[in-house]
């Protein structure tokens, strides 16, 4: 199998911008994305070789905007659409095919794309769907409120939603039902594990999805999960004052 970070290809600066993950196998196309694409200066630009790829993008870094084809090897289109409508809800996907329609019969929109576009793929039109969908406001943005509050808040209300955090430190996804914490992924981490590496995040930006499609994986009440958080922050700060 390909190491995905061999496959990668930044072709923008990194600084201040937004990223667009595009995944497509096909060695031509990805050269006119590498020249056409340089002309979208407001995003970091990954290039990645099929889904599997770019699924480990999506584990290690925040993605604003997904372009992926449909047909690749190792993990086609169709299965990377169906993880980002699972767990990253708020990424929206734009889908590149050459297949005819009585072929795909629209299932990625139905799995959760944004739009298709078709091959042979004109770039001036894929430049203003990215900036248009990588617009979309998600369905709340929260500050200037505790994390743990916010659970909190949510378990009262009986939330169903998925959480991005957002921090120095990286990107965390909390996944709720009915106000419970279900799941929850940060990097390489999924579960409880990665239930408390977010939740010691600090300075964080918060926003919400209004839907929650993962399989519980945590079966821990959230009060309980919230009093060994700030256990665990009670002991680190004693441990580092020591």
């Amino acid at each position: 199998m390909v190491d995905s970070t061999e496959a990668l290809q930044d072709i923008t600066s990194p600084q201040d911008k937004k990223t667009l993950l595009l995944a497509e196998d096909d060695q031509a196309t990805q050269a006119l994305f590498r020249a056409g694409l340089r002309s979208l200066s407001d995003y970091k630009v990954i290039i990645v070789n099929n889904g599997l790829e770019a699924h480990s993008v999506l584990k290690k870094q925040p993605v604003d905007v997904i372009v992926t084809d449909l047909h690749m090897p190792e993990m086609d289109g169709f299965q990377l659409i169906s993880i980002v409508y699972e767990h990253y809800p708020h990424i929206p996907v734009i889908v590149m095919t050459g297949l005819a329609e009585t072929s795909h019969q629209n299932a990625p929109l139905f799995l959760g794309a944004i739009d298709i576009i078709p091959k042979p793929v004109k770039i001036p039109l894929l430049i203003g769907q990215v900036r248009e969908v990588g617009n979309r406001k998600p369905d709340g943005v929260i500050k200037g409120i505790p994390l743990n509050s916010l659970l909190q808040l949510m378990a009262w209300e009986r939330k169903n939603c998925s959480l991005t955090v957002r921090s120095e430190h990286g990107l965390g996804m909390l996944y709720l039902q009915e106000g419970e914490l279900i799941h929850a992924i940060f990097k390489e981490s999924e579960g409880l594990d990665a239930v408390y590496k977010i939740l010691a995040l600090a300075k964080v930006q918060i926003e919400f999805t209004e839907v929650c499609r993962v399989n519980r994986t945590i079966a821990i009440p959230l009060t309980e999960l919230l009093l060994n958080a700030a256990m665990n922050s009670d002991l680190e700060k004693s441990g580092s004052g020591s």
